[in-house]
């Protein structure tokens, strides 16, 4: 809960621009091959090592809320898998692109990439993770719970990845992932053995 959303701002501090115009962003990948590459490693790996912070965090939601909490385990592993493809395939691109693909071929990529073909068969798998980000927020929403604030820095750092998605800004998203951080620095806090966070 420490180690992945600090691997995933790092990632994200290095990311190039995005566009949603194909051809711009085969322009941009050209000019940063590397860095696009690097940023989209650290944020899959970090992708996988949260997994085990999915685990952790919707365990203690469903010791307040058991339906919600299973809901939130549901939603947010089937996320994880689906963000792990994106990041894949976007290391792909970033590789194709700097080992002298031709620019018609990599505009191609993207653009069935980004057709309802695929990007239709991810979108449900994309939306869980910010459903399910949601979710642990009313998992946690008592005001006495000490969960409640962190649970609220995750849900608005979820929120700003979001952004990043639909605008392809990419500030939204390191803005997003340090709050990720943040939130999962407290709750890490919160679960050590022996805090009060930690009882229900």
């Amino acid at each position: 809960m420490v180690v992945s959303p600090a691997l995933m701002s790092v990632g994200d501090l290095l990311h190039p621009a995005e566009s949603w115009n194909a051809a711009a962003q085969v322009a941009i990948i050209a000019e940063s091959g590397s860095r696009w590459y690097a940023a989209h490693l650290l944020l899959f790996a970090g992708m996988l090592l949260f997994l085990p912070g999915i685990l952790t965090l919707t365990e203690a939601a469903a010791s307040r809320k058991p339906a919600i909490g299973f809901a939130t385990r549901v939603l947010m592993l089937a996320s994880a898998a689906v963000l792990s493809a994106v990041f894949v395939f976007e290391m792909l691109l970033g590789r194709f692109i700097s080992d002298g693909a031709d620019d018609a071929a990599a505009v191609a990529l993207i653009d069935t990439f980004q057709s309802t073909a695929i990007s239709g068969a991810l979108l449900p798998g994309l939306l869980a993770f910010f459903i399910g980000a949601m979710l642990t927020v009313v998992s946690f929403a008592s005001s006495t719970d000490p969960f409640r604030w962190p649970a609220l820095i995750l849900a608005l750092g979820v929120l700003l990845i979001m952004g990043e998605i639909i605008l392809a800004q990419v500030l939204l998203s390191q803005i997003g992932n340090i709050l990720t951080l943040m939130a999962g620095i407290r709750f890490s806090w919160l679960l050590l053995p022996g805090r009060e966070g930690a009882r229900v």
